[in-house]
Order: C-alpha cells, then structure tokens, then sequence
C-alpha cells in the first residue's frame, strides 16, 4: 500500500475513488499526494487533483468522472449528451509543466525528473476514443497501477528518483512523506507490537507521567474519503469498545482504558494498560514449547475470562467475541479480557451494523446462534465461546474449522476421548483428580441447544471452583 500525503480533501466521490485505489494498489515506496496548489513564478496558483511520486517519474493525475462514449480530437471532447467541451489533456500537460519548472529551479539534481501527465478516468463505463496522439495518456482507473510501475510507458528513458523522494515531496508539498511513528500525542513510541484489520497497536510511554509510564496505543483509522454518512458510521464503531466499558466498572480481569483522543486528522488513539511481559492467549497456543501449562493454570485462566464476562454481564454487555486473541496473560498471573469492540450494549439506542458484525465474527469460537443473527447474542452464547476456547486449551486443537460444521450436525463435535485421555493421563500437564467431572463441564458450556448450556458465568465459576485441581 502507498504512502498518502492528505494535504486537502477531496472534492468529489471520483476523486476520493481514486485516492483509495492508488493508495490499495500502488507499491509501498510509492506517494500518492492529493488536493494541493502549486503557483507560476507569478504567483497564480494551478490546483492538482492527485501526484503520485512514483520510482520512474512523477505522475500528474487529471481525475475525471466522466461517463459514457466520449469522441472528440486533440482540441475538443464530445460526451453522449451532446456537450462538447476542452479536452482536459493541454491543460492538464500545463500543470505538468509547472510542476516539473518548480522541481527544476529549486533543488539541484531535480531538474532530470521527469513529470508525466494522466487523465484518470474514474467510471468503469466511459469509454473514450479520440483522435489525438496523446490518447494512451488517458487511462481507466483500474489500468493505473500497471501504467504508473511501468517505465516502458513513458516517452523518456528514466533513472529511479527513488532517493530523491524526500527532497520532491519538500519541494512540492513542504513537507517529508510520513515515516515510522515516533510520537502519538504525549507519548514516545517504543515498538510496534500489533497491525489489524482498522487499528494499529504500538507500545509506548508517556513523556512526564514517571509511575508506570507504559502504555499499549490503539491507533484506529477511518477512512477520510468515505462519504459523510458512512464516515460517521466508521467512527461509531471505533467508539463502540468505549460505549460498552463506560458501562462497566473497572474489574481484574477487563482490561483498563483511557479515554480517547484525536490524531492527525484522521485517526483516534486509545490509550490501554500495559501488562507487563502480556501477551495473547492465542500466542501461547501457536508455540508449542508453551504448551506445558499444567491443569490448574489453565483452568485458573478460564476462571479469570468467566469472572471478566460475568461482570460484563451484570453490567448489561454481551462481549460476542471471545476467542485466545481477546485474552491477554501474564507470567503474573493476570488474565485480561480485552477488545469489545463487536459486544452487544442491552438497550442501547443503536446497534453496529449487522452485516459489519457477520464479517468480523470467527467461526471457530462463535456459537451456532450468534452465526445466524448476531443480534441474538446473550449470556449462553459467551458461555459457549469460552467452552470452545477451553477445549483449545486441553486438547490444543479446536472442534471445528468453522462453526458451520456444527450447524450441519445441530451438534458440537467434541472429541470426548481425547478430553478424558489429556486430563486422566499421569504425568500429562492436564491431569487432575476428576476428569470425567471437567469434561463434562466443557461439553456443558459447548451443547449446540442454548439451553442445554450453563445459563450464567456464575454457574460456570460455580462448577470450576467443585472440579478444583
């Protein structure tokens, strides 16, 4: 993905089209710059749409949304409505000329930049056959990619300008293209420690807090390109985490918050307790030499997420998504339920999307219900994504790739042997005194009848505490 300098909004949907598709499609060395004004030696200021700083050249991208057939010559283009109007191409080489003066007659060794002009059509149905010898400059969207990565297309022969980025970008924008994080508000970045679908999590320390100054950073994004509508529906879901904890006091085993706050422009930063030497359960599942994690610790971590969601339930929360990588744990013995992002709020004005909760759901701990309509999440339904994650836990592998697998049946396929074998064989890890007991207890939390399941985490804690070690 290419490195975007946001410099000015977007004027209209083909332009935010654009942006999105050379940022998703372009190489990650590429910059795409966007919405800025370049001025003549005499001071009258040109507006470019988008100028992607390639390896070969700088690219002057015209975005049009035009549609339809379009005919005309080097002069004129006519458009199926009868209009007939410039062809964008001469002025377009104008700002390309511009551009390529300043970069010339500011910095030395700028001067063998090349600078190509593009007109970028934006809708997939235009199509344009005009007479004039500069027509492949005028390209589909969907054909950018290959022409901008490909020096062959251009009518010079070019050396890589690479090295020369930072230096273009000062020239034209003022400022360098965006580099590794160092800082995010009062924090100094240590380490990036995580990358996801819409966050980035970095490790971090806040500059004059002295006492316990680490700190994890969620880094969310939205996309700024989006139309209002569904940039305010991005926003809310990246709050959704925050509405559902305001609900609840602080508790041992739900992750502590700050609140948060605003950065650059298009991101929002929530600051998280740091716990030292944490990590994901899931981590400690993918690596076998950390597999020998006798009974009773691991038993003591599903405890923890029992007594986090119990009081996530008190308080009228339905966390939805609990699986190994939304349980942090620590030598310590601290067990963190984190990341609520996709829970169910009782009684609140507005859900999340549905269609947006169905993708990000994980078939592989998500109860059979919860998979037909998210909306039906409650109680049991947590209770029956904990028993799959202590199954995990025993037997190290899980009952199934997809909960699909168990629709099919209308049956959880547990693999009772293998319980029983893992928790009743001597010197195994797993060993304890009443196997039969333990198992039975997973397979209660796991039944594919929501009813036929523990009906609240204090039953669970409950069974837990009488199976004891």
């Amino acid at each position: 993905m290419a490195i975007v300098q946001r410099i000015g909004d977007p004027e209209n949907e083909s332009e935010a089209k654009a942006i999105q598709e050379l940022a998703r499609s372009l190489p990650a060395d590429y910059v795409v710059a966007h919405n800025f004004e370049v001025a003549t030696d005499h001071g009258l200021p040109y507006e470019f749409d988008v100028v992607v700083i390639g390896e070969w050249a700088v690219y002057h991208c015209e975005v049009k949304g035009y549609r339809g057939p379009i005919s005309g010559d080097r002069l004129q283009w006519r458009f199926e409505n009868g209009g007939v109007y410039p062809s964008p191409i001469p002025l377009a080489n104008k700002k390309s000329k511009i551009l390529s003066t300043r970069l010339a007659a500011r910095t030395r060794g700028l001067d063998k930049v090349w600078v190509e002009t593009v007109i970028l059509l934006t809708d997939e149905q235009a199509r344009v056959k005009i007479r004039d010898e500069q027509a492949s400059r005028v390209l589909h969207l969907g054909e950018a990619a290959a022409y901008l990565t490909d020096p062959s297309r251009l009518p010079v022969r070019t050396e890589s300008i690479l090295p020369l980025h930072n230096e273009i970008c000062e020239v034209v924008f003022g400022t360098r293209p965006a580099k590794k994080v160092k800082e995010i508000g009062l924090y100094t970045v240590l380490e990036k420690i995580g990358q996801f679908r819409n966050r980035v999590s970095y490790l971090a320390e806040h500059r004059y807090i002295r006492m316990r100054p680490k700190t994890v950073l969620k880094v969310f994004h939205y996309n700024v390109y989006a139309s209002k509508g569904s940039k305010d529906t991005q926003i809310r879901m990246i709050f959704h985490d925050q509405e559902a904890l305001r609900l609840l006091s602080s508790h041992p085993n739900i992750l502590q918050t700050g609140d948060f706050f605003a950065w650059e422009g298009d991101k929002f930063v929530l600051p998280t307790e740091y716990i030292e030497q944490g990590r994901p359960l899931e981590s400690l599942l993918d690596k076998e030499e950390d597999r020998k994690i006798s009974w009773s610790e691991k038993r003591r971590i599903v405890q923890g997420i029992a007594e986090g969601l119990r009081h996530c339930h008190r308080g009228g929360v339905i966390h939805r998504d609990v699986r190994p990588l939304n349980v942090v744990v620590a030598p310590s013995g601290d067990v963190k339920l984190v990341n609520f992002d996709l829970a169910r709020i009782k009684g609140a004005p507005a859900e999340l999307q549905v269609a947006e909760i169905e993708e990000r759901l994980d078939p592989r701990y998500t109860a059979p219900e919860v998979w037909h309509a998210a909306s039906a999440a409650n109680e049991a339904s947590d209770v029956y994504s904990l028993g799959i994650l202590f199954y995990e836990l025993i037997t190290s592998r899980r009952p199934y790739a997809h909960v699909d697998e168990a629709i099919a049946r209308k049956a959880v396929p547990l693999d009772r042997e293998l319980l029983l074998r893992e928790l009743s064989t001597p010197g195994s890890e797993d060993f304890m005194r009443h196997p039969a007991d333990a198992a039975e207890a997973i397979a209660r939390m796991c039944s594919f009848d929501a009813a036929a399941r523990y009906s609240s985490m204090g039953d669970v804690i409950e069974d837990l505490d009488l199976i004891g070690d």
